[in-house]
């Protein structure tokens, strides 16, 4: 199926400051592996403004704005999907008799009434001028890249640039960006939690305070009875960054992918694999998503797994800000263990859903060896999901950011994921997990039905489920009572992707990523045959010198899960559309499958 859809346009919100703090400096990189963010800052130690007009005279910085009408709004599966439902939100100033009401009449007339907590947070702003444009500072560079420091110690300044008029592959790459300041604000982060609900009912809400202001009304449903049919939406790696915020707004790409998805489905909740934002500690990338999300996340709730940029520091090499995903996103925190996300499980409708936090990844007592899942989480995951079974759960959906398995390379060359590969997916095939939904490889892919085997018997961990597949009457193929697990990946919601690097020469492997130079000829004919679909949707010479693209792509993903008794269908879509040209965005099915069981 194709749709078409006029695009709308959003305006940019004036954003400024308050107290200046000393400068931070960002690469324009990805702080993942080392070997990633040495080679993403060796590329931006090469990259300076010598192509822009420098100012001598740092631009006026404006004041960031008070905002007490409740912004950055998220409504979140939090507890008991029949009777329980999660609220965050955020003001500059302290409401003490901040609510939610909840009612099941449009009007909230008879609304119930939640208190909601408060938390003082400190968050941290870009300078930007009167007119919503971020300052930058070229800063002086040496032949080796590093920071050319005054008598003071001060970096040396060349001058100073905004975003004012940027545009092209090196600054929506990040390549040409430069110094930032940031701001520290004081705000209020808000949670509250509906309870005793009603099964299967709508509800309408609405956040905020009697002696401030309220939110508009957004809605949602609780969860019906085990069995009931009903479906959710994925999507992931919004990712939206800063520096793109004025020139290719990645946020709207983001919010334009939902409510495409939202045409498509009326979803009963929605799934966010991860990656919300770029850099966590840049408020302004918080700001642009929710906002330009707020529409459609206020259509019903959502359940999000925590992504690794979603705790990254501006400056590579910072302390993470692990709690910045809980202070933004009212999700259960189990184990007392908010780290760069949280874990947890919910039940709808019978379905089990685990989400599980590949963040957890420093090194500790727990976890020596600095794997993406921590001993504790692992143990969790598995007495979680064998009480479900227990309580008659007939299907199991796991999630989570960091994948197993991708068509791009930080499926086998992250080496937080290699740590935990083996006994992770000896775990999801001993528990007999029916799908695993993934992100951060910003490429689409799905898998067949895999069975875990040792790594002595083969790097990948898998061998292929020879399960029957049979055709319904569409010809879409059902894999009949299959013994192993499925894994998705559905690209990503912004603009940022990945080449689908197995699909090419194994020259090319070695050369686009020198970590993967293991690879045999052998090892990717075996990986790409463990994939029944798997491609990178935009096709441009980018990728004929590196993995990654621009952050460019008009071309975005997302997949639709249907749960109907014994079957359950997924349908992968493809959106595409320019947004800044004003194109109208244009909707195609390019792949579904099914899984059923008797």
């Amino acid at each position: 199926m194709t749709t078409n859809r006029k695009y709308k346009k959003f305006s940019t919100p004036k954003i400024a400051a308050m107290v200046l703090l000393a400068p931070m400096v960002l690469f324009g990189c990805e702080a993942n592996s080392g070997s990633e963010a040495d080679e993403a800052t060796a590329t931006a130690q090469e990259s300076t403004a010598s192509n822009m007009e420098l100012l001598d005279t740092k631009p006026e910085v404006a004041e960031v704005e008070v905002n007490n009408v409740p912004n950055r709004i998220i409504t979140t599966i939090n507890g008991d999907t029949q009777t329980q439902m999660g609220f965050n939100w955020y003001t500059t100033n302290q409401f003490d008799d901040a609510k939610v009401w909840v009612s099941t009449a449009e009007d909230l007339s008879d609304a119930l009434v939640f208190e909601a907590e408060n938390t003082e947070v400190t968050n941290r702003y870009a300078e930007r001028t009167e007119d919503g444009f971020y300052i930058y500072a070229d800063v002086e560079k040496d032949e080796e890249g590093n920071t050319v420091e005054d008598e003071n110690g001060e970096p040396v300044v060349n001058g100073y640039y905004t975003d004012e008029n940027q545009s092209g592959p090196e600054w929506t790459s990040g390549d040409a960006v430069g110094s930032l300041d940031l701001i520290d604000v004081t705000e209020y982060s808000y949670k509250a939690l509906a309870t005793e609900l009603e099964p299967n009912t709508t509800y309408y809400y609405q956040v905020g305070s009697e002696t401030g202001e309220k939110s508009e009304i957004g809605t949602f449903n609780t969860a019906g009875e085990a069995g009931d049919e009903f479906t959710f939406i994925q999507y992931t790696d919004t990712q939206n960054a800063y520096w793109n915020e004025n020139v290719q707004n990645e946020a709207a790409y983001g919010a334009d992918t939902l409510e495409q998805a939202l045409e498509v489905s009326e979803a009963d909740f929605v799934l966010h694999t991860g990656d919300v934002v770029e850099t966590a500690e840049v408020e302004d990338e918080w700001v642009d998503i929710f906002s330009q999300s707020q529409e459609s996340w206020m259509q019903q709730p959502l359940a999000v797994a925590p992504g690794n940029h979603d705790e990254y520091a501006l400056e590579y090499g910072d302390p993470q800000l692990t709690e910045k995903f809980n202070e933004h996103i009212n999700v259960p925190v189990t184990n007392d263990q908010v780290n760069g996300g949280s874990y947890y499980s919910f039940d709808y409708n019978g379905v089990h859903f685990v989400v599980a936090n590949t963040n957890d990844n420093k090194e500790s007592e727990d976890n020596p060896e600095g794997k993406a899942i921590g001993e504790e989480q692992l143990a969790w995951i598995e007495e979680d999901i064998k009480q479900a079974r227990e309580d008659g759960a007939k299907w199991v959906i796991l999630t989570y950011h960091k994948p197993l398995y991708s068509k791009s390379y930080h499926s086998l060359q992250d080496e937080d994921v290699q740590k935990v590969r083996e006994e992770f997916m000896q775990m999801i095939d001993e528990l007999d997990v029916d799908l695993a939904l993934q992100g951060h490889d910003h490429v689409v892919s799905r898998t067949k039905s895999l069975n875990f085997v040792a790594t002595e018997e083969n790097f990948s961990n898998a061998t292929i489920d020879q399960a029957e597949v049979v055709l319904d009457e569409n010809n879409v193929e059902y894999y009949k009572n299959p013994s192993g697990t499925v894994f998705v990946l559905p690209n990503t919601g912004g603009t940022k992707a990945y080449d689908d690097i197995y699909n090419k020469p194994l020259e090319h492997i070695h050369e686009v990523r020198p970590e993967l130079n293991w690879m045999t000829q052998e090892n990717v004919d075996y990986y790409n045959n463990l994939f029944a679909y798997g491609n990178q949707p935009q096709k441009e010479g980018v990728f004929a010198n590196s993995h990654s693209n621009n952050r460019d792509s008009t071309i975005q993903n997302f997949a639709v899960y249907n749960v109907e008794g014994n079957e359950l269908k997924v349908e992968i879509y493809q959106v595409f559309g320019d947004l800044e040209e004003d194109e109208e965005r244009a909707i195609e099915k390019v792949h579904e499958f099914g899984i059923m069981k008797e």
